[in-house]
């Protein structure tokens, strides 16, 4: 059978990797994460024809290591770019054609991030964007420049690979991630020239009601917008406002209160480092153990026989 008769013109993200040519390195599919998916791959040399079907999540890509001379046919036009680590690339949500070959003598390896268009549609609800102001104009970025959605793209990626890294820091990237690229590259709108709604302050009784359910529930899997929803606020501004009052984001607020709970514990009770792990939010205890000895600098065996 041609292989154009198989590919369809659209699929699911999840359904995407089967059309990857390279050994995938990292993937976030098996990790509590919402509205996106993120997998690196380490590709090869060259590749003389790749084909894949378009995808309705918003999909970007960049180089985790390497070079490569990349080209790509959409609509039967073939271009290509020169792309180094740090350059970002968009997929659009049509089927397309791909040819690469390495032009560095570094491995070459992607990473690939897709979020989910009801994420762009929160996003732009709680921006109070409308019409073409929420549709994104990346569809003829054959390569494009941001440091910001390159290094966030970074963070992701180094979550993805690392079991300490908790939901609630990847839900603020990704919520961050969606909002900048709806203020810099919407349609009908020049860049940077997003208008947004000023937050209401959060007066101290809302930071005590936010911080009282963070302490009360430190065994759940907070999510910005529970807490925002405790505030009263939407999630995009929940998290500025949030650390403009406390000094801290929600991930590490949230963080640090669970280590010093497990801290305590430790100290004062005999329950098993499992036990106390999952008493405070963590999935098992050696994603603990590596946070904890990430803060404390030793495991929490080794805190409790310190004494």
């Amino acid at each position: 059978m041609d292989v154009k008769t198989r590919i369809p013109k659209l699929t699911t993200t999840l359904a995407y990797d089967r059309y990857m040519a390279g050994q995938k390195l990292v993937s976030s599919v098996d990790r509590p994460w919402r509205h996106l998916v993120l997998r690196s791959y380490l590709e090869p040399d060259e590749q003389e024809l790749l084909e894949a079907p378009g995808l309705q999540d918003l999909t970007l890509m960049t180089l985790a290591s390497g070079a490569e001379h990349l080209e790509r046919n959409l609509n039967g036009r073939w271009e290509s770019a020169e792309l180094r680590v740090g350059e970002l690339w968009y997929v659009p949500p049509a089927p397309i054609s791909w040819r690469w070959r390495s032009i560095s003598d570094e491995p070459l390896s992607t990473v690939h991030l897709h979020i989910e268009r009801s994420l762009i549609d929160s996003v732009a609800d709680q921006m109070e964007l409308g019409g073409s102001c929420r549709e994104l104009s990346l569809g003829d970025a054959m390569r494009f420049h941001d440091p910001l959605v390159a290094a966030m793209l970074s963070a992701l990626h180094r979550a993805a690979s690392d079991p300490a890294d908790s939901r609630l820091y990847v839900d603020a990237l990704v919520h961050a991630l969606a909002a900048h690229l709806l203020q810099h590259y919407s349609r009908g709108r020049e860049a940077g020239t997003a208008r947004f709604e000023q937050p209401e302050r959060l007066v101290p009784r809302r930071i005590r009601r936010v911080t009282d359910y963070i302490r009360a529930n430190l065994s759940a899997d907070l999510t910005i917008g529970e807490l925002a929803a405790q505030a009263g606020l939407s999630s995009f501004h929940f998290a500025r406002v949030f650390r403009r009052e406390t000094g801290e984001t929600p991930h590490q607020y949230v963080t640090r209160l669970r280590l010093e709970e497990a801290a305590r514990l430790l100290r004062s009770t005999d329950q098993t480092v499992q036990q106390i792990s999952i008493a405070v939010g963590y999935e098992n205890a050696s994603h603990f153990s590596v946070q904890f000895k990430r803060d404390y600098g030793v495991t929490p065996l080794a805190y409790r026989l310190r004494g």
